[in-house]
């Protein structure tokens, strides 16, 4: 088997980077003139200057020498960015999930639930990371009573989860949902040992009562803490990071001046709709369970950890419009 070379990236001739190069400037330029009426997080800032400088050799390198034939090779420092950077988060990517696979998760079935929020949610949960925290929380723990419903009921039935908040559809719009993996099914603890009892076949009705349980349970929450209105007259928020959530949602530029509203944590009813297999959609919320990796399945189990992983802005998807 032929050894692997080491080939530098050059992120520099990539279309993402020019996009951010010859944008970022004028970017800052309309928010310090008013043009746009938002303000900049400094995490913003710091997470697009990272990434122009990552991976190019004049911004820092070390350089490494073969022990054998003393042949050098420089490698350009990286960002380490955590939100932006598509090769520093496509490594945390791989490095996770090879963990999760060989440390963490056990051999047995695993079974993707994804869980998206009403629009009218997304832009408050886009900034409010307490409050997607707290939500999540109530999905996966709904989820996870369902496994154990089927494993026998507690306190002999236990499952698990790797959860990951995503917060943009595939376009880029401002879109947080939740990716979970769970262990398709339960243990039950035996005494001197746990086995592991695979759930039942899913059918598209059991989604539609886990949706309806979690719509439940959330409304509960919010109605409880004030949180959930009936109308999207709400007072105005001096929070930069609300106005960019509200654009971002939508995908329009954000506004010139100080007007604009914050919107609500609104809840309309609607009926339950089995969209296809697996997929449930209510009340604006949906429900997808229809991907899965058997136990023994190495690559489709790395590719399920990967996919809920994955980086929010993928390179090859990038193009520049007419």
């Amino acid at each position: 088997m032929a050894s692997r070379v080491y080939e530098r990236r050059r992120p520099e001739r990539s279309t993402l980077y020019h996009v951010v190069q010859e944008n970022l400037n004028t970017l800052y330029g309309a928010v310090e003139d008013g043009a746009l009426a938002i303000a900049l997080p400094k995490f913003v800032k710091k997470e697009l200057e990272g990434y122009l400088e990552c991976g190019l050799l004049c911004h820092g390198f070390a350089r490494l020498t073969c022990g054998s034939c003393d042949e050098t090779r420089l490698v350009a420092f990286s960002c380490k960015g955590r939100g932006f950077c598509p090769s520093c988060l496509g490594r945390k990517m791989s490095a996770t999930a090879a963990h999760l696979i060989e440390d963490v998760l056990p051999p047995v079935d695993l079974r993707q639930w994804v869980l998206t929020v009403p629009f009218a949610w997304r832009k408050r949960l886009g900034y409010d990371g307490r409050l997607m925290s707290a939500l999540t929380r109530i999905f996966v723990k709904t989820v996870l009573g369902f496994y154990r419903e089927r494993g026998g009921g507690p306190p002999r039935g236990q499952s698990g989860a790797v959860v990951a908040v995503q917060r943009t559809s595939s376009d880029l719009k401002l879109n947080p949902h939740v990716h979970a993996v769970f262990l398709d099914g339960a243990y039950r603890d035996k005494g001197d040992e746990l086995d592991f009892r695979a759930a039942r076949h899913l059918s598209t009705r059991d989604v539609g009562a886990v949706l309806e349980r979690t719509r439940d349970r959330m409304v509960k929450w919010l109605r409880r803490r004030g949180l959930l209105v009936e109308d999207s007259d709400s007072e105005d928020e001096g929070d930069g990071r609300a106005v960019l959530a509200a654009s971002a949602v939508s995908g329009t530029t954000p506004p010139a001046g100080p007007e604009w509203r914050r919107g609500a944590l609104l809840f309309e009813c609607r009926p339950m709709v089995f969209e296809r297999p697996l997929c449930v959609a209510l009340d604006g919320f949906t429900l997808h369970a229809a991907t899965r990796a058997g136990g023994h399945d190495e690559a489709g189990r790395e590719a399920l950890l990967k996919y809920v992983l994955r980086p929010a802005v993928a390179q090859e998807r990038v193009t520049r419009g007419a």
